[in-house]
């Protein structure tokens, strides 16, 4: 048994097929196939039951994927110590972060710590929060970047900053607003927007979650012409004039366009940014430092 194994047996079961787990971990089939074989062999057991699609886990295949976990927490916290031990100012840090996030947030971070250690090997991914909590588990990924906190009590998660969640609007489009000292810009009355068409993400996103929050509140029921899993497209039909949208006040800081307006929406709903890492896990001077330079960095956006 070693560490590959490891990693491509826990490939496939967050996967739920040999296919899937081959075209992630970039490998043909046949070799997979034949890789979970032998470890099949090897523990005298089938790990998954292949009789149902997406396949599952069988419970002695429960206790190996289990077991994996921990091995490769253990075997990554050796790894970071030895490599702290030959040259702190190398090694790896491998990053978590959801899709959207990580054209904000890397970017803020990561140029700098480049300049500080050169020499370090740096790998984002970029997957869904809960295949990310798996990953930090079993040390895949030293630290995650997630808009909701990944439960478990092995994870520790501190809140980097929130953000308030606005309606973007086109120029053109005038709602009844009030003023609040509390709110970053006038207030709209969503009842007032009657029967104007939304664009909004699709409902298992985090952001169509609290925007359905918001619009259960005003007692309103958006005209949804579309849902998208891309928040650039929610801000582009916004700019286009097409639509309206609910998006994080600074969703597209990095964009000044004179054709979107913004406006609070009423209650106190927010976009919070979360950093995770293991409890009590040993972390390279690197990974010490990004956890650092995202609290400063990012602390006061």
């Amino acid at each position: 048994m070693n560490d590959r194994q490891l990693k491509y047996v826990l490939t496939i079961a967050k996967e739920g097929s040999i296919t899937g787990a081959a075209e992630k971990l970039n490998i043909s089939q046949p070799s997979l196939s034949n890789l979970l074989a032998a470890v099949e062999r090897d523990i005298g057991a089938k790990i998954f039951d292949r009789s149902l699609s997406p396949m599952r886990l069988t419970y002695e295949g429960e206790k190996y994927v289990e077991a994996a976990e921990k091995i490769l927490s253990t075997y990554n916290d050796l790894r970071c110590q030895v490599e702290d031990c030959k040259d702190p100012s190398k090694g790896r840090l491998s990053i978590g972060c959801g899709p959207h996030l990580s054209s904000i947030l890397i970017p803020a971070i990561l140029p700098v710590l480049i300049q500080q250690y050169p020499g370090v090997e740096y790998e984002l991914t970029e997957n869904p929060p809960a295949i990310m909590r798996d990953q930090l588990l079993s040390g895949m990924l030293d630290v995650v970047f997630s808009t909701r906190m990944l439960k478990h009590s092995a994870v520790e998660c501190k809140n980097l900053y929130r953000e308030e969640m606005v309606l973007l609007a086109p120029q053109g489009v005038h709602p009844e607003t009030s003023v609040r000292s509390n709110k970053l810009y006038p207030v709209a009355r969503l009842q007032s927007l009657g029967n104007a068409p939304f664009v909004l993400m699709k409902s298992h996103h985090q952001l169509r979650i609290l925007a359905e929050q918001i619009f259960a509140k005003a007692g309103f029921v958006p005209a949804i012409m579309l849902e998208t899993d891309n928040w650039e497209t929610c801000f582009r039909m916004v700019e286009s004039g097409i639509a309206l949208t609910i998006l994080p006040a600074d969703a597209r800081r990095d964009i000044t366009s004179e054709k979107v307006q913004k406006f609070s929406v009423a209650g106190n709903c927010s976009w919070q940014t979360f950093l995770c890492y293991r409890k009590n896990a040993h972390f390279s001077k690197v990974t010490t430092e990004f956890i650092q330079l995202a609290h400063t960095i990012l602390g006061h956006r």
